[in-house]
């Protein structure tokens, strides 16, 4: 077990960042948060986190700035099924890079949150875990995943890298912008969110959930590249998931597309988008149908075994939390 004094966190403006900072802040670990130049800092964050704004694709530049650190959670990336490739790479993939030499320099163990994404075609065929063989990606979300992984393993065995690899599943939470507040809007909107009965596992993970995995491996001695599954294991099906969701945020049931329809225009949707240059993503994508198609149980087995991890938000408490946060936003 290893010491954790201090952490670099890449990202820490977004979703999983904002409650990995909150919960090292209650370990006392002592943490600099890079922030994209106009983001909104915390105000709980107050003193006790040292900010450093810049682009991830410029580390090497503000390194001196950073300083060194027990560990850096790599988050930032680009989190959308949709958008240019080379975007997609000159900010995860060269992001992970620049990281990646950071840690080689101080020493530090590099964490960094990849996605079940990685499995790419091979996601929506029932239960994975972390020697399952990656597909071939239909998304440049997909491909930058693997590439993350790629070019940490290979750190680990040319430079020494010191590093563990967390692949989150579905991160659910007050404050997804994915798995909460878009499947909200899509209800309110009458659009269809689920596919067919949609009972099958949802492969979700709490955003707090996922945050004790994450620190859990910084604090590990598996630092020769070990993955670990981030998943709550609870066996939610998408229809509880979207049935529990609806009522929390007080809108209409989810309407439902069938499952053969999905597969099939997906692809479509997808080569109209590219050919009129759409910008904003089509309603359902190849990626969007793995994750949501098709049973994704993602075991919690090797994280349970070698971190012991358990899940300490249980899914009834998620789902009360969300009801308080859309009740909260009514008054």
């Amino acid at each position: 077990m290893s010491q954790l004094k201090s952490a670099f966190v890449t990202g820490a403006g977004g979703f999983i960042g904002q409650h990995l900072v909150r919960q090292l802040m209650s370990e006392k670990v002592s943490v600099v948060a890079l922030m994209l130049p106009g983001e909104t800092v915390p105000n709980e964050w107050g003193e006790s986190v040292k900010i450093v704004i810049g682009d991830v694709r410029q580390l090497r530049m503000i390194s001196k700035e950073i300083g060194k650190v027990d560990a850096i959670f790599h988050l930032a990336a680009v989190v959308s099924d949709w958008g240019a490739h080379q975007t997609h790479v000159d900010i995860t993939v060269n992001g992970t890079e620049q990281a990646i030499d950071l840690a080689i320099q101080w020493g530090a163990h590099f964490i960094v949150t990849t996605s079940v994404c990685a499995y790419a075609s091979q996601l929506a065929k029932g239960p994975l875990t972390e020697d399952s063989a990656l597909g071939k990606p239909s998304s440049p979300y997909e491909f930058c995943k693997q590439e993350q992984e790629r070019v940490t393993l290979e750190a680990v065995k040319n430079l020494k890298l010191k590093a563990s690899i967390i692949r989150p599943g579905n991160v659910f939470g007050v404050g997804s912008i994915p798995w909460v507040n878009t499947l909200v809007n899509m209800m309110q909107q009458g659009k269809p969110c689920r596919i067919s009965s949609g009972n099958w596992d949802a492969g979700l993970v709490h955003v707090n959930n996922l945050v004790v995995l994450l620190i859990a491996a910084a604090k590990s001695d598996y630092t020769e590249g070990d993955i670990f599954l981030g998943s709550d294991g609870f066996g939610i099906t998408w229809k509880t998931y979207l049935d529990k969701l609806s009522e929390a945020a007080g809108v209409a049931k989810p309407k439902s597309i069938p499952n053969i329809a999905a597969r099939n225009i997906a692809p479509v949707l997808e080569w109209v988008g590219h050919l009129i240059k759409q910008k904003q993503r089509p309603l359902i994508t190849r990626q969007s149908y793995r994750l949501t198609g098709g049973a994704n149980k993602f075991s919690t087995e090797k994280s349970r075994k070698l971190l012991a991890y358990e899940p300490v938000v249980s899914f009834e408490e998620a789902m009360s939390e969300l009801s308080s946060h859309f009740t909260s936003q009514k008054l």
